[in-house]
């Protein structure tokens, strides 16, 4: 985390601590904000700041993946935060939708229709150098309405770097909160108190999530980190371009998934395992929807697509070395190692085309005609997969579907928001879709309940909603 030491903390701080001042002074009611400060709940006092006085945090989690857009802005930010142009990138990617920065987010858009129509509600929260801790998103929506002060709460002068953490995260989870870490942005701000040395019931406490949903974090993020690795290719520059973690923000079902059927197979077959992760890679890498991976099994190249797979490899693998340890772990099958390579083309062609002026124009084409060949062919491989499962029910069944009906939700959140930024939205408008989804949600309760028992927070949640005893009927 850089040192936040913008170039006008001091002309910050001492107008930071006259206002301060001002407000032991005053006879009259004082806002404040209650904050979780080292174990303990804390009131800070709330002032108001011109907003260009303010700066944004480099170090916020809001944008953390988003800041792979762009390499070099992105190396520019690390090496000078509080410079002008990393503090424009920052603001960029603040209004930017997080699976798509080039594009304004429609809750940024909502943000700034209720900030014009309403005023500011919520004060944000600086340091003393005017760093803004929490308000980041908002102060970016006033900056673009045009407006001159920003209310604020101060820290306290002692505040370090794991007081300011604990803060973002708190005031992330916060179910009031405007607006969620992105999916990529969640992942890198587990691994971060990992990185750190915090124990992992620590961790699952202050992110509210179960060891499962920990596990299932640190396993992706590891894998999309390994993906962007092998995607790696020398550029005309002779720097190295790669696929970015903003790249996988829109594939947050599709790697749940795979984390759960991986994590299942494993145990049973390891080199099976390992093939259904790079034959799912695969058509993650390719754009394929969540409905059309689920066809992806262990055999899936080797029934639907065996042709496109490269020969063998002449040299026999060795086994590997598990790193500090003398064991060794079993070399992958041939099959696996043509999957992999297979797979491999694909990242390096995908990261060509995400930056198609760093390579020649004969390396663009060459890629471009290689996505191609294995797009067709994985098309016409799914089609032919889509007609035999169709008629195979699975245990997760019903896992899958439900977890397209969160991305629909979260669909219909983007909707509303653009709606309210445009004036268009009216509530009695859901009315009749939100009484069937009611509807559905009590049958989906009573079935769920029948003759079983579950300690689950989610079904607890979902008796809960339908009326239901949190017993086995």
């Amino acid at each position: 985390m850089p040192t936040l030491e913008p170039p006008n903390a001091a002309d910050v701080r001492r107008i930071v601590e006259e206002r301060l001042a001002a407000l032991d002074g005053s006879n009259g009611l004082q806002e404040t904000v209650t904050v979780e400060w080292r174990a303990q709940q804390r009131a800070l006092p709330v002032i108001s700041m011109p907003v260009d006085l303010l700066t944004y945090n480099p170090a916020t989690h809001r944008v953390r993946a988003q800041r792979s857009l762009d390499p070099a802005r992105d190396q520019d930010l690390t090496a000078q935060p509080f410079g002008t142009s990393a503090q424009a990138y920052l603001h960029h990617l603040l209004m930017g939708d997080p699976a798509d920065p080039s594009k304004t987010d429609p809750t940024f858009e909502a943000l700034k229709d209720d900030l014009e129509q309403h005023g500011q509600n919520e004060p944000g929260i600086i340091t003393r150098a005017g760093v803004l801790i929490n308000g980041n998103t908002r102060r970016a929506a006033m900056k673009s309405l045009g407006q001159e002060h920003m209310r604020v709460a101060v820290l306290p002068p002692d505040a370090g770097h794991g007081d300011l953490q604990s803060i973002e995260l708190s005031l992330q989870l916060r179910r009031d909160h405007r607006r969620d870490y992105s999916f990529m942005n969640f992942l890198l701000a587990v691994d971060e108190r990992v990185a750190a040395g915090r124990p992992p019931g620590e961790i699952q406490a202050d992110f509210r999530i179960k060891a499962t949903t920990f596990e299932r974090a640190l396993w992706i993020l590891a894998f999309v980190r390994e993906a962007i690795d092998r995607s790696r290719v020398q550029g005309t520059s002779g720097q190295d371009i790669a696929m970015r973690l903003v790249d996988f923000e829109t594939h947050q079902g599709k790697l749940e998934e795979l984390y759960r059927a991986y994590s299942a197979l494993k145990p049973k077959s390891p080199d099976d395992a390992e093939a259904l992760r790079e034959q799912r890679l695969l058509a993650i890498v390719l754009g394929k929807s969540k409905t059309d991976v689920r066809f992806i099994d262990a055999d899936f190249t080797e029934r639907y697509m065996r042709g496109v797979l490269p020969p063998p490899s002449a040299q026999a693998a060795t086994a590997v070395r598990i790193p500090g340890t003398s064991l060794t772990a079993a070399a992958p099958s041939q099959t696996v190692q043509a999957l992999r390579a297979l797979t491999d083309e694909a990242l390096k062609a995908r990261s060509v085309e995400l930056a198609p002026t760093g390579v020649a124009p004969q390396v663009l084409a060459t890629a471009s005609a290689a996505l191609q060949k294995l797009d067709a062919a994985l098309d016409g491989a799914l089609d032919q997969a889509g007609k035999q499962n169709r008629v195979i029910k699975k245990r997760y069944a019903a896992v899958d579907r439900l977890s397209d009906a969160n991305e629909d939700l979260e669909l219909s959140l983007a909707a509303v928001a653009d709606a309210r930024s445009t004036g268009n939205f009216k509530a009695d408008d859901l009315d009749e879709a939100l009484l069937t989804m009611r509807g559905n949600l009590a049958k989906l309760a009573q079935l769920v309940s029948r003759g079983e028992s579950s300690t689950g927070d989610g079904v607890a949640w979902l008796r809960a909603a339908a009326s239901l005893p949190n017993a086995s009927g």
